[in-house]
Order: structure tokens, then C-alpha cells, then sequence
């Protein structure tokens, strides 16, 4: 199977980067400010990825999830480039693509302004149409309105288009806007998981989704382990 898609959406966390260390580090930050249990680390990250606001709401009551959150964001634009860690054959895929001649963008639910400061950092912003964040529209994944966003403003439609993703929330944004969601076990959900969810195809990581689904050769040193 090659996929003939001209545009491919690119989650970020648990997809492109793993910058849960932070994320933790965030989490702990905001909780224990406010005298508040820390969970472990293990249940933290498996809430993550449909944004963290609905994350925290995991975590505090109603009251203080205002308060929770900017001590989260706070915390986090201080220390987010830390610990961040490409995830197996993301930059190449990327490039790789691009090399292909399709167009590229990220669609995460990160911050927007953030971002576009981890795609910079890691050189991606260059191989990119795009950088859209949960702050760019009052929207989130999986709704329908932030997918649609991004389609108009690249001028993009459905049948030509696929997602690149580690979740559930992947799964239902490229299936509420219609095109297929492929899917990498490097995030916080595994394969069974992924399938039970609806995902068109499941990968150990970006170097077998890459070869399998858009046709690339794989370079000598790249990772090939079961999903």
C-alpha cells in the first residue's frame, strides 16, 4: 500500500517527539504547588493527548483548574525545550516526504506558540506548510472545526489528505474529517489499542510507517522492531 495522499498531518507528542519527561515535570510542578497529590508517572501518561486542560481536569477539582493550568503553562515555557527527544525516524520521514514532493504540517493539540518553537529548534519548520496548536482556533482534536481549519488554510481537501498519529484522538479527527489516520506505537496507546480504535494502520514506529505506507527505503540504521 502507497499512499497517494498530498497532504499528511503530523501529530507531535508520542508521534514526531517524546517530551513527556517535561510534561511530568509540569504536572508535578502545578499539583504540588497547590498541595496536591502527584500522580505516578505512569497514569499521568496515559491521560495525556487530548490536550492538557482536559488532562488536568483529571487531576484537580473545578475550582482550581484555572490555577492548575497557568502554573502548568508557566513552569513549561520556562523548561520545554528540556529532555525533548526525537522519536525513531521522525525528522527523516519528514524530510523524506517532503523529498516526495507532498506537503506537511504539524496538527497537535501543544500549544500553537510552543510548537512552532520545537519545530524550529529541531530544524523541521523548513520542510513544513504549517504548525497548527490547540491556542490557533478555540479548537481542539478530534473536533471537526480545528480539521477544517487547517484543510482552508492550506487549501487542502479530505480525499487528499492523511493524519500521522499515536491515539484515539488521532484516530477520531482524521475519521470525523474523512481520511485515513496511520498510526505509531510510540506514544502513550499500543497496538491493540489503536486498532480497537479505528486506526487504518499500526507501526512500531516512523521508519516502518514510512516504508510501508509512503514507500521509502529505509536507511542502514534505521529501527525495524515489532510493533
Amino acid at each position: 500500500m502507497i499512499s497517494d495522499s498530498r497532504l499528511v498531518l503530523l501529530d507531535l507528542d508520542g508521534t514526531m517527539i517524546d517530551h513527556f519527561n517535561v510534561i511530568y515535570r509540569c504536572y508535578t510542578h502545578a499539583l504540588s504547588t497547590l498541595g496536591i497529590e502527584v500522580p505516578p508517572f505512569e497514569r499521568v501518561r496515559r491521560t495525556v493527548g487530548g490536550s492538557m486542560e482536559v488532562t488536568m481536569r483529571n487531576f484537580v477539582g473545578e475550582e482550581r483548574h484555572a490555577e492548575a493550568v497557568r502554573l502548568f503553562r508557566e513552569h513549561f515555557a520556562v523548561i520545554f525545550l528540556d529532555d525533548l527527544v526525537v522519536l525513531p525516524g521522525a525528522l527523516w520521514l519528514a524530510r523524506e516526504l517532503r523529498g516526495q514532493g507532498r506537503r506537511l504540517a504539524v496538527f497537535t493539540n501543544k500549544q500553537g506558540p510552543g510548537s512552532r518553537r520545537i519545530c524550529d529548534h529541531l530544524g523541521l519548520t523548513e520542510v513544513l506548510d504549517g504548525v497548527f496548536g490547540s491556542t490557533d482556533t478555540p479548537h481542539k482534536k478530534p473536533e471537526i472545526a480545528f480539521t477544517r481549519h487547517v484543510l482552508e488554510t492550506l487549501g487542502a481537501v479530505p480525499e487528499e489528505t492523511c493524519l500521522i498519529g499515536d491515539s484515539p484522538w488521532d484516530i477520531e479527527a482524521a475519521r470525523n474529517a474523512g481520511f485515513p489516520c496511520h498510526t505509531v506505537t510510540t506514544g502513550t496507546h499500543g497496538r491493540a489499542e489503536l486498532e480497537e480504535a479505528g486506526a487504518d494502520t499500526v507501526f512500531a514506529n516512523l521508519y516502518e510507517l514510512g516504508h510501508q505506507v509512503f514507500g521509502l527505503p529505509l536507511p542502514a540504521d534505521a529501527e525495524t522492531t515489532p510493533a
